[in-house]
């Protein structure tokens, strides 16, 4: 079945209702051209449409390759070549269990679908994985300040993944990082004990507000996440996200569901975002699509809220729907 097709059909159900101007604005003409551009292999990538709590709609897209579908393969991208090819080809060598997927962020709310960013999601802790990564993207001049920062991370504090910028001059890399263990509720009760963490790679100075706001993220019953764009010393530079990671069950369990409702209000009440996560329900579905005697299972849920800050300042509350598509048996 033609994937072109399945996306159209799946940015659709997400954007219906009203929800395409509500959500996601007119960006779907070049989230069209991205995901064509990013299609590599014959599978059908995890594609991720990210799009602002507040303020004017927009939306950037993310396709995801999975490891367990280009392993061992001789595999190209429909739209990239160069420092894309090589990422590519350097994932598609790692050995199973040692990386994810591998993904291509695209500004399509700035009408940019030709210099994607790039990131690889990790399993497991080999330091060797993401500086091979750097190495491909074209970074190796980052190696030092990767290692730099994880060494200094805490101990309970695991990277997922590492992401690179190839087509701008910025000089860092980001990385995503997961609090395992009881951090996460250490964080909810003592303030000080997550500026403390914060100070070990480098945010010494982080705005009383934000540090409030990502505590009481953390006492939220949803796994935490902190991004950080690391600078070439190894220190986070003075901008970090805090992400609350949702499954498909908190959108259909009434207990589940009704802990997102009370962020959305908690979130607003402090400016960060408006009404419209009270939209986002509509853009949880699963459905089967036949067609030509093949069928399709389609699915799609919100799976993050992130809050961003720069400079001690607050800049939005974004959201992250992940959609999937598996062939049926």
């Amino acid at each position: 079945m033609d994937r072109q097709l399945i996306f159209d059909i799946l940015y659709a159900c997400a954007a219906c209702d009203g929800r395409e101007e509500r959500i996601f604005g007119d960006c779907g003409a070049d989230v069209r051209r991205a995901f064509a551009a990013s299609l590599a292999g014959n599978s059908f990538p995890e594609v991720w449409l990210e799009a602002p709590l507040t303020g004017a709609p927009w939306t950037d897209f993310h396709s995801l390759v999975s490891h367990d579908d280009v392993a061992g393969t001789d595999v190209a991208y429909a739209g990239h070549d160069g420092v894309y090819a090589d990422a590519l080809a350097w994932f598609a060598a790692q050995r199973p269990g040692t990386v994810r997927q591998l993904a291509l962020s695209y500004d399509t709310s700035a009408g940019i679908v030709d210099a994607p960013a790039v990131q690889v999601l990790l399993n497991g802790r080999d330091e060797s994985v993401p500086l091979g990564f750097l190495d491909a993207v074209g970074r190796e001049d980052a190696r030092g300040a990767y290692r730099t920062f994880v060494r200094s991370m805490p101990d309970d504090w695991y990277a997922c993944y590492v992401g690179a910028f190839p087509q701008r001059r910025d000089d860092f890399v980001r990385v995503e990082c997961i609090q395992e263990g009881e951090l996460q509720a250490a964080y909810a009760h003592d303030v000080d004990t997550l500026a403390h963490d914060l100070a070990l790679v480098g945010m010494s100075e982080v705005d009383k507000s934000a540090l409030e706001v990502i505590s009481g993220l953390a006492g939220m019953p949803f796994p935490l996440e902190l991004q950080f764009n690391v600078g070439m010393d190894g220190s986070a530079l003075p901008a970090v996200s805090a992400s609350l990671r949702f499954g498909p069950r908190d959108w259909t369990d009434p207990e589940r569901f009704g802990k997102i409702g009370a962020l959305g209000a908690w979130l607003a009440a402090r400016g960060l975002a408006d009404d419209r996560l009270g939209v986002l329900p509509g853009t949880a579905f699963a459905k089967r699509l036949t067609r030509e005697g093949s069928q399709v299972s389609l699915s799609c849920y919100p799976a993050f809220v992130k809050v961003r800050w720069r400079e001690g300042e607050p800049l939005d509350a974004k959201t992250y729907l992940i959609g999937t598509v598996k062939e049926d048996e």
